[in-house]
């Protein structure tokens, strides 16, 4: 389980944090809070980072990784029992099948060892998704215990 959890928070990190610092909780004009709560825990942004689409680099979310204990390590954020959230704003419409295609793509381009065994995991992810307008929220937080997976602030399931 620990292996799966790995995987989707380095899939969602690189689809939503390539390359970003969490010094200022604004990025594209979206303002992104210090802190957040999961499971009891509060949560400090780590970094932030703007997802765009396209050849034209059409803004669609920005994000912030939140932690318990900052890092700068990547691998070491990952592989870390601690609890982590990343959370979406989008900037833009977008629909539950893009955002499912997306996924799929970062999984197929991401996934060097134990593909096939995290294929269902990955399409439970993908039947999460939900359609989403400019300035809802998405947030995904990843525990010991799995991945659970808000929109709007609602819980809509888990892998």
């Amino acid at each position: 389980m620990k292996s799966k959890i790995k995987f989707i928070l380095a899939g969602v990190c690189a689809l939503a944090l390539i390359g970003s610092n969490a010094s200022a909780a604004e990025i594209s004009g979206v303002k992104l809070p210090d802190q957040v709560s999961v499971a009891g825990k509060s949560l400090k942004l780590n970094g932030a980072g703007l997802r765009q689409a396209t050849i034209l680099r059409v803004n669609v979310y920005a994000a912030g990784l939140y932690l318990e204990k900052p890092s700068g390590d990547g691998e070491a954020i990952a592989n870390s029992d601690q609890a982590k959230s990343i959370e979406m704003v989008f900037m833009r419409d977008v629909s539950a099948k893009q955002m499912a295609e997306a996924f799929g793509e970062g999984f197929d381009k991401n996934c060097v060892a134990g593909c096939t065994e995290l294929k269902p995991d990955i399409s439970k992810l993908q039947g999460l998704m939900k359609d989403m307008k400019k300035g809802e929220t998405m947030a995904i937080h990843f525990s010991s215990s799995g991945v659970e997976v808000m929109i709007r602030g609602q819980k809509v399931g888990s892998v």
